[in-house]
C-alpha cells in the first residue's frame, strides 16, 4: 500500500529525493510537501498538438514525431560525443543533435516512432532540433498536454520536479479546506486539491484559470486577514506612541527652496500621526525624484526634538552615505547629531557610532541592515524610517521597530502604485502621495529608436560626455547569446570601443555586495564616465552629474521598470534624456515604449502598466507564486483583489466557519523571511 503524505511531511518522504537532492531543494526553499506543492510552475509549454516538421517555426519550441530512421554517436574532442539521430515524419525527414549524451545509441530503436520536444533551426537545409526531449511515441515517458515549466537550481531539473510533484498530488491527503463553505460558494472557488492539481497540471485553460483564481483569491485573502490582526495587535500592545507636538515649521523655515504642495500634505499628515497615541504606520509613496528625503528629514527633527531618536534604514551602503552626507548637512544647524552605521566601516568607527547611540549622544542612525544588528542599542527610539522599502523583508523592518517601545514606523517607495491599488495591498499602513517633483527640475526628455537609428542614440550620449556629465546603458542580461538581445558585458565592451578616453564601469547582479558599491561609489564620484549595467540600478543611486540614460532592448522591460530606470537621470537642474531602444515590432511593445515617450507622471504610467499585463494567459508568464515573490504580483486581476479585500473584513468580524490558523500561518513565513518583500 502506498504510503499517505502530509503537506508537512520532509520533502525526502517523496520517492526520488534523497539526501543531496533535498539539500538542493532547500537552497530553493523546498524543504516541505507543502513547499513543493506551492512551488509554482512561472510558465508552461503547450504541447498538446504535434507540429509537421515541415511546418516547424525555426527559432520556437515545438513538438514533432518522426519514426527513427538512423541513430549514431560519434566522439569529439576531449570525453565529449555527439549523437545524431534522423526522423521521418509525413513531411519530410529532419534531424535530432544530441551533445554527450551517447546512452541513446543503446535507448533509441530504429523503426520506432518518438516524439520530440525542443527549438529548432535550419542548417544547409536540413531541419535540426538540438538537445531536444524525446520520448518513445505512447509511453509512459509520451506526457502531452500542458507541461509545467519551473525555475530550478543546480542539480535540480524541470523533469524531477514534475516527477516528485506528481507523486505528492496523488499521495498527499490532507489537502483540506479552509475557507467557509458560504465564501466558497459565494465566490463559486474551486476546492484545494483541484486548484493544485491544475496549477501545476491544467487539463485545459479553463482549468488553470480556475486553479490560478482560487490560489491567487487564497493568498490575497490571507495576506488581508494578517495584516488586519498584525496592526490590532501592535496597535492594542502600545500605550502611547506620541512623540511629543513639536512644530517643524523652524525646520522648514530654514530650507533653502520652497516644499510642493504634496511634500507640505505630506509632513502635515506625519506630524498628525506623531502626536497620536497609536503608532504611525504610514507609507509614504512618491515619484522617481519627488523629494521623499525632505520629508523624512521633517519627521526626524520633530522626534528629535521632541527629546527621541530616529533611525533610518536604506538598502545600499552607497545610498545610506549619500542619506548621512544630506541629514548631517540639514540637521546639524540644529543641533541634530547624525551617526552613519554600514559594513564598510572600521571596527573602531562602529564601536564608536554604537556607543555614541546607546548613550543618547547620537540622535539618528543612519545604515543599511546593519542598523537591526543585534549589538544595536538605542536609548529611545521613536521613530524607524524605511527607504526604498520594498528592498527590506518584513523581519527586517520588525526587528528595527522592536528596538524601542511605541516606534512610529515611516516606509518611503519610489514604485508607483495605483491608489485602489496601494489602498487594498497596504491594508495595514495609511499612506501619503506625493506626485510633484522640486522646482528647478526639468521634465525628461525621452525619445524611442528602432535598430536603424540607434546610432543617434549615442551620439547624444557622446554630446552629454563632452558636457562633463555622466551616462548610463541598460541591458536586459549580463551575457547573452542571442544576437537580439544585448548584454551588459557586450555593451561595456562596445562602449569602450565606442567612447575612447572615456572611463566605462560595469555593474551587474553577479557582482559581489562590495564590488557593486565600489562601482557605484567610482561612477557617483567621477572616476565612472559612462555605465553599463543591468536593472541593478533601478533604484538606490542618485548620481545629479547623469543627465543621459540609454536602455537597450527596452520592449523587455515593464512600463514600471522603464520609468525607475528613467528616473535614475533628471536628478539635477540640467536637461536630462532617456533613450529607449526598441528591435520588437509587437503591439504590446510598442504601446509601452508609446506610453513612456509620452507619459511622465509615474502614477499615470503604473495605471497604463496595470492595465497592460493585465490577468495573464496560460501561454505566458504566471505570475502567482507566493508574498516571496511579491504580493503586486498577485493583483493582476481586480475582481480577485476587491473579493479578497471584502471577505477578509467579513471575516474579520465573524471567522466562524473559517480556520484562521491559515493566515496567522501564511504572517509567520513572512515574518520569518528576511528577504520576503511586499513589493
Amino acid at each position: 500500500m502506498t504510503e499517505e503524505l502530509k503537506l508537512t511531511d520532509k520533502v525526502s518522504k517523496i520517492k526520488g529525493v534523497g539526501q543531496k537532492k533535498a539539500e538542493r531543494l532547500a537552497v530553493m526553499g523546498i524543504e516541505t510537501v507543502g513547499d513543493l506543492l506551492e512551488h509554482y510552475p512561472f510558465r508552461y509549454s503547450d504541447r498538446r498538438t504535434i507540429t509537421p516538421a515541415l511546418y516547424a517555426d525555426q527559432g520556437s519550441d515545438t513538438q514533432v514525431a518522426g519514426r527513427l530512421l538512423k541513430c549514431q554517436t560519434r566522439p569529439l574532442s576531449g570525453r565529449r560525443s555527439i549523437t545524431e539521430c534522423v526522423l521521418r515524419d509525413n513531411t519530410c525527414a529532419f534531424t535530432a543533435v544530441f551533445f554527450n549524451m551517447p546512452y541513446l545509441k543503446q535507448t533509441l530503436s530504429v523503426g520506432k516512432d518518438y516524439v520530440l520536444y525542443g527549438r529548432m533551426r535550419i542548417r544547409n537545409g536540413s531541419r535540426i532540433w538540438t538537445n531536444p526531449e524525446i520520448a518513445e511515441a505512447g509511453s509512459e515517458k509520451d506526457r502531452r498536454g500542458i507541461i509545467p515549466v519551473y525555475r530550478c537550481t543546480a542539480g535540480i531539473t524541470n523533469k524531477d520536479l514534475r516527477r516528485w510533484t506528481r507523486d505528492a498530488l496523488t499521495r498527499t491527503s490532507d489537502i483540506k479546506e479552509w475557507i467557509s463553505p458560504e465564501v466558497v460558494e459565494r465566490n463559486n472557488l474551486c476546492d484545494r486539491a483541484y486548484a493544485y492539481r491544475n496549477i501545476h497540471f491544467p487539463a485545459s485553460e479553463h482549468h488553470y484559470k480556475a486553479a490560478r483564481f482560487r490560489l491567487t483569491y487564497e493568498q490575497l485573502l490571507m495576506y488581508q486577514l494578517s495584516v488586519r490582526s498584525n496592526r490590532k495587535r501592535i496597535v492594542e500592545a502600545i500605550d502611547d506612541a506620541s512623540v511629543g507636538d513639536v512644530p517643524v515649521k523652524p525646520f522648514i523655515d530654514a530650507l533653502p527652496f520652497e516644499l510642493t504642495e504634496g511634500q507640505k500634505a505630506c509632513i502635515t499628515d506625519i506630524e498628525r500621526d506623531m502626536v497620536s497615541h497609536k503608532p504611525m504606520n504610514r507609507l509614504v509613496q512618491g515619484d522617481v525624484g519627488c523629494g521623499k528625503t525632505v520629508v523624512a528629514e521633517a519627521a526626524i527633527y520633530k522626534c528629535v526634538k521632541a527629546g527621541h531618536q530616529a533611525a533610518m534604514m536604506a538598502p545600499t551602503e552607497i545610498l545610506a552615505r549619500q542619506h548621512m552626507a544630506r541629514l548631517d548637512n540639514d540637521l546639524s544647524k540644529f543641533g541634530i547629531k547624525c551617526s552613519l552605521l554600514v559594513n564598510g566601516m572600521k571596527a573602531s568607527e562602529k564601536k564608536a557610532a554604537l556607543e555614541s547611540l546607546r548613550n543618547g549622544e547620537t540622535d539618528v542612525l543612519i545604515g543599511t541592515h546593519s542598523v537591526i544588528g543585534d549589538n544595536v542599542e538605542f536609548s529611545d527610539l521613536a521613530l524607524a524610517i524605511t527607504d526604498e522599502q520594498h528592498r527590506f523583508g518584513v523581519n527586517q523592518r520588525k526587528k528595527l521597530v522592536r528596538k524601542g517601545r511605541g516606534v512610529n514606523v515611516c516606509v518611503m517607495s519610489a514604485t508607483p502604485i495605483p491608489r485602489t491599488l496601494a489602498a487594498t495591498v497596504f491594508g495595514d499602513m495609511d499612506f501619503s502621495i506625493i506626485k510633484n517633483k522640486p522646482a528647478g527640475r526639468k521634465e525628461i526628455i525621452t525619445r524611442s529608436y528602432n535598430r536603424e537609428g540607434r546610432e543617434r542614440a549615442y551620439t547624444l550620449v557622446r554630446k552629454e560626455l563632452e558636457k562633463g556629465n555622466r551616462a548610463y546603458v541598460i541591458a536586459p542580461s549580463i551575457e547573452s547569446d542571442d544576437n537580439e538581445l544585448e548584454s551588459a558585458e557586450g555593451l561595456r565592451d562596445e562602449l569602450r570601443a565606442r567612447f575612447k578616453g572615456y572611463r566605462v564601469g560595469l555593474l551587474h547582479g553577479r557582482l559581489g555586495k562590495d564590488e557593486k558599491e565600489a562601482v557605484m561609489a567610482d561612477f557617483a564620484s567621477g572616476r565612472i564616465d559612462i555605465l553599463a549595467a543591468t536593472v541593478v540600478i533601478e533604484v538606490g543611486i542618485d548620481v545629479p552629474e547623469a543627465t543621459v540614460i540609454v536602455i537597450e532592448n527596452a520592449e523587455r522591460f515593464g512600463l514600471a521598470t522603464l520609468h525607475q530606470l528613467r528616473g535614475r537621470v533628471g536628478r539635477s537642474d540640467m536637461q536630462s534624456y532617456c533613450c529607449l531602444i526598441s528591435y520588437s515590432k509587437s503591439e504590446t511593445a510598442a504601446a509601452r515604449i508609446k506610453a513612456m515617450t509620452e507619459m511622465s507622471d509615474g502614477f499615470e504610467i503604473s495605471e497604463e502598466d496595470y492595465r497592460l499585463r493585465g490577468p495573464g494567459d496560460i501561454a505566458g508568464t504566471m505570475q502567482s507564486g507566493s508574498l516571496k515573490s511579491g504580493i503586486l504580483s498577485l493583483c493582476a486581476n481586480t475582481r480577485i483583489l476587491e473579493l479578497a479585500v471584502s471577505d477578509a473584513a467579513e471575516i474579520a468580524e465573524n471567522p466562524q466557519g473559517t480556520d484562521l490558523s491559515y493566515a496567522e500561518k501564511y504572517m509567520q513565513i513572512l515574518t520569518e523571511s528576511d528577504n520576503s518583500d511586499i513589493i
